[in-house]
């Protein structure tokens, strides 16, 4: 079993499968998307795989995470200012058919500036594999026309 890894290593491909502990290694998932909402200042649910919003949670709102593993941040633009800006990670079990509209985590941002990327960054945002989860924003002003890129960590096994 090697004792440790270098960038050297695994670029000219000397890993063999004895040398890598499977169970350890993590996999970064981003999920681009974008929606628009000029004329509102209410918490809205981002569609993770398709370009929108909603106001409550339902079937376009939700992810099925492949793995176990956790959000690491949330990468968000827009071109307004929606001020103060509470970024909220939602996440439910098998059997349960809509995600929770109460966040597990919540992160503050504050989004003073157009077309400027403000990062939020999650701490305890866990989640076990097949739950589904979705990201909300709720801004103080408008969201105007907003970006996101939702980093995720998956656990491989």
């Amino acid at each position: 079993m090697a004792t440790g890894l270098t960038g050297k290593q695994i670029k000219d491909d000397t890993l063999t499968g004895d040398d890598i502990d499977e169970s350890t290694l993590v996999l970064p998932y981003f999920i681009n998307t974008s929606y628009t909402a000029n004329a509102s200042d209410q918490k809205v649910y981002v569609r993770p795989a398709d370009v929108g919003s909603t106001n409550s949670p339902g079937v376009n709102n939700k992810f099925i995470t492949p793995s176990g593993g956790k959000l690491k941040y949330v990468l968000i633009r827009s071109d307004s200012t929606p001020g103060n800006t509470d970024i909220g990670f939602h996440k439910a079990s098998d059997d349960t058919p809509q995600l929770n509209t109460t966040a597990t985590e919540t992160q503050p941002v504050n989004i003073f500036t157009e077309d400027r990327v403000v990062k939020a960054t999650f701490s305890n945002a866990t989640f076990n594999a097949h739950d589904i989860i979705g990201v909300s924003v709720n801004p103080t002003n408008n969201h105007g026309r907003v970006n996101l890129t939702i980093v995720l960590e998956l656990n491989i096994q």
